[in-house]
């Protein structure tokens, strides 16, 4: 699988909810943005379909240990919600997994708010 870019995947993750509107033609504007930036990247919707279907297993986490990565915060955060997020939080849970996953860093705000909300769920306990 050909890598993603950090520029493409905050790209990506900028147009892929705009797929969710009931406008026919801002949602065929949106694909056609989504295929300019693959292309644009020398990547394709195949490379898309690969990076966002991985096996789940590809990606194995101890539980038995605190995770290390941000990536590893955030999915704990993601697992360990139950309820107790707020959907503002749980969005950004969510949308920190899909930007970390291959090892990228978040800005000093996205990182106290993602170790905040680590904490409030009970990390460590």
């Amino acid at each position: 699988m050909r890598a993603f870019s950090t520029a493409v995947i905050e790209k990506l993750g900028k147009l892929i909810p705009r797929l969710a509107t009931d406008h026919d033609g801002e949602v065929v504007a949106t694909v056609r943005a989504i295929a300019r930036t693959l292309s644009n990247a020398g990547l394709d919707w195949h490379d898309l379909t690969k990076a966002v279907t991985r096996d789940p297993e590809a990606v194995v986490v101890d539980r038995d240990r605190k995770p290390e990565s941000w990536w590893e915060i955030a999915a704990w955060c993601r697992d360990n919600d139950r309820g107790r997020l707020n959907p503002k939080e749980r969005q950004f849970v969510n949308d920190m997994c899909g930007r970390l996953i291959h090892g990228g860093e978040p800005t000093e705000r996205q990182g106290s708010w993602l170790r905040a909300i680590y904490s409030r769920l009970g990390a460590g306990s």
